[in-house]
């Protein structure tokens, strides 16, 4: 569904509710969500609201019945075809491009941890399949943020994070045990097309208590535990196959081997694939961040040879590129304004009307991300940094 006069003019539909994320004074951002899947999913559903839009936008807000109006309690119930507005302290939006935001992030060169390895050191922590407990057999090594997306992109994420209490400042490879867990083939298949994605708690608005209580599974080995003061639970957001559902039911959790010191999975990773699934399969309005990018994005040039640097955003948006045409689809199942649903380039990339590179729902969260009030006074500070490393080798260079 799409709007064209603003929030105001939003009809959702029977059995759904609205989560305008921005308000935009032509057309929202906003996500459309079953009601039944947020029951499956969660016992608070307006902190459960709240969850989504802070791992989308990556700012603290509180969720209010209007623009304008005052928060509301985040204990009560969801309204049928019910519209809410996250509000946060930031009044104004500042967009900065999303292609400025890749050009201003240092990223590192490949990863030279292996794949193989990557999935050993799984096997030490994980044993099994977290939630089923097959056999490594039957399983494999499984990224959150997508091994096809390569270490740059995935340096984009980090760098452009949130303001998160995590220490992340050594996650640059996407083979760091911290982006993956071991899963079986199944798991992986519908995980990677974000079918499913895995809840973190506790975190900043959900408690282990606010979800379902944990789906166990049968014959768990006495080997492995689940964590005791935290919960990786494997949620459906698109459970669009019923057989695969019934044999993977939702609100499963992980668990690890005993004794493993070794670390779990990153929170921000899993809170930023959290909210990627949503905008995948919720999210409407794509269109509006698009023109609050501007200049607009240019289609991306083949690259002119093989030189690789630490700023090289070409590679990034090549990479991103391919992973796209290997069958990722653009953002939300509705986006405002005209589309050109299925039209590609040569490359098989999906373009909008204009000849632009479509956004997928990556493209969503790293734009928010890297707009957030931290990521901008992060870059700031390399600017800074910067600026007087280069100033001080200035004045350390003798004069002709």
């Amino acid at each position: 569904m799409s709007s064209s006069a603003g929030s105001n003019a939003l009809s959702i539909p029977d059995h759904f509710v609205g989560l305008v994320l921005l308000d935009d004074e032509d057309s929202p951002f906003y996500l459309q969500i079953p009601l039944d899947t947020i029951e499956s999913l969660c016992l608070k559903p307006r902190k459960y609201l709240r969850y989504l839009a802070w791992s989308i936008l990556g700012v603290e807000g509180s969720l209010a019945l209007d623009s304008d109006s005052d928060s509301i309690s985040t204990d009560g119930g969801l309204d049928n075809g019910g519209i809410y507005y996250y509000i946060t302290d930031t009044n104004s939006y500042q967009a900065v491009d999303l292609e400025v935001i890749k050009m201003r992030t240092s990223v590192p060169s490949e990863p030279t941890q292996s794949h193989n390895e990557f999935c050993t050191n799984l096997l030490e922590r994980d044993g099994f399949c977290v939630w089923t407990g097959v056999a490594p057999k039957n399983g494999a090594g499984l990224h959150i943020i997508p091994f096809s997306r390569g270490s740059e992109w995935f340096q984009l994420i980090v760098g452009n994070r949130p303001n998160y209490s995590e220490n992340v400042g050594d996650l640059d490879d996407i083979n760091d045990i911290r982006n993956g867990v071991f899963a079986s083939h199944m798991i992986h298949h519908v995980f990677d097309s974000r079918d499913i994605a895995i809840l973190k708690t506790p975190n900043r608005y959900l408690s282990t208590k606010d979800i379902p209580p944990r789906n166990k599974r049968p014959n768990m080995t006495t080997s492995v535990t689940y964590p005791t003061n935290s919960r990786y639970t494997l949620q459906w957001l698109n459970p669009d196959d019923p057989a695969i559902h019934q044999v993977l039911p939702d609100n499963r959790d992980a668990a690890f081997m005993k004794g493993t010191t070794k670390p779990k999975p990153s929170d921000l990773l899993l809170h930023y694939n959290y909210g990627a699934a949503a905008v995948k399969w919720w999210g409407n309005g794509t269109e509006t961040l698009r023109k609050l990018a501007q200049p607009p994005r240019p289609p991306v040039p083949a690259p002119s040879g093989p030189s690789r640097t630490t700023h090289d955003r070409m590679t990034v948006i090549n990479k991103l590129h391919a992973a796209r045409a290997a069958g990722r689809s653009g953002a939300g199942n509705a986006a405002a304004g005209p589309s050109t649903a299925g039209a590609a380039t040569e490359e098989g990339e999906l373009v909008d009307s204009k000849g632009q590179p479509k956004w997928d729902e990556d493209d969503v969260m790293l734009f928010f991300w890297g707009n957030s009030q931290a990521a901008r006074e992060r870059h700031d500070k390399k600017v800074q940094e910067n600026s007087q490393r280069m100033e001080q080798w200035r004045e350390g260079v003798p004069m002709s």
